[in-house]
């Protein structure tokens, strides 16, 4: 797969209107969202959706893996460590403009 074709961009969309939404309304949350290809260039077939909050150190990190089209893993975990691999995997269609600004709402600021 060509990066370009990855499946994180047409998400990281849906996230970016989710952020757009909790940065008006939500103070103390600024969610950051990243794109990261290093799984890819380190020789596995996923990308990775990064969504933190540097004021709480709290990370949403959504991976994506080719061989597994319609599904998600999702960890809630801080941005200042490394993951647990304590995945729960999710349907990619659950991953709604709604459910991420649950998520960046609930997860980002917690302490």
């Amino acid at each position: 797969m060509k990066i370009k074709d990855a499946r994180v961009y047409p998400l990281s969309d849906i996230a970016a209107l989710a952020q757009a939404a909790v940065q008006q309304q939500n103070i103390g949350i600024d969610p950051v969202i990243g794109i990261s290809h290093r799984l890819r260039e380190a020789g596995f077939d996923a990308d990775m959706l990064t969504i933190e909050n540097k004021a709480t150190d709290r990370r949403i990190l959504l991976v994506l893996h080719d061989d597994q089209p319609d599904t998600v893993d999702v960890e809630f975990g801080r941005g200042s460590e490394d993951p647990r691999f304590a995945f729960e995997k999710i349907k990619l269609s659950a991953l709604t403009e709604a459910l991420f600004i649950d998520w960046m709402v609930q997860q980002l600021r917690q302490q």
